[in-house]
């Protein structure tokens, strides 16, 4: 039996590398695009195109903090203001327009920071995977794990008070009173 080591990623155009020969691990029916596009001011590590035709942004980082996932967002939100520019940029790769792109973060690690951010943003936030390089040169095991982020559990609402409660004689009072104004309202018509 072999162990494996865990070799160190320094540089994020090499994890770019390898998580772009590893797309089809990430996600089954991953597509690279012809080539990596900018989103406004945002750099994208790798552009490709899911099994549904749709966008997705992948940024790498080696150490994943807040302002990763918030260019992630920035990202996914250039492309959803853009739509008709997808057609042009990415030809014959037939995206939908139609869909909001997805956006991946992808890390050595992420930030406690981050994934608190990633939890606050709920469904508008990135996908984090974390990615791990093993082994020597020549014979390089990579491991992708999706981070399972559940969203903020929302701080308990205090119960409404309970309707004040009424004496036992106070309905029997209540319809006195409803008669006696009955009453007093026919001998004003004598």
């Amino acid at each position: 039996m072999r162990a494996l080591t865990r070799r160190p990623v320094t540089d994020p155009v090499e994890l770019a590398a390898v998580v772009a020969e590893c797309l089809a691990d990430l996600e089954p029916g991953l597509a690279p695009l012809g080539r990596t596009a900018g989103a406004g001011e945002i750099a994208v590590d790798i552009a490709c195109v899911d099994a549904s035709r749709r966008l997705v942004l992948i940024l790498c980082e080696i150490v994943a903090g807040p302002e990763a996932v918030l260019r992630a967002v920035e990202a996914g939100a250039w492309w959803g203001e853009h739509a008709a520019l997808r057609a042009r940029v990415f030809p014959g790769a037939a995206v939908d327009p139609g869909t909001p792109p997805r956006t991946l973060v992808v890390a050595g690690r992420f930030t406690d920071r981050a994934l608190r951010l990633i939890r606050a943003l709920g469904p508008l936030a990135p996908t984090p995977v974390e990615c791990r390089v093993f082994g020597a040169a020549e014979d390089v095991v990579v491991g992708l794990e999706r981070l399972d982020v559940p969203p903020p559990v929302a701080a308990p609402q205090p119960a409404a008070p309970p309707p004040p409660q009424r004496e036992p004689g106070a309905a029997r009072a209540e319809v006195l009173i409803q008669q006696l104004e009955r009453l007093r309202f026919s001998e004003g018509f004598r």
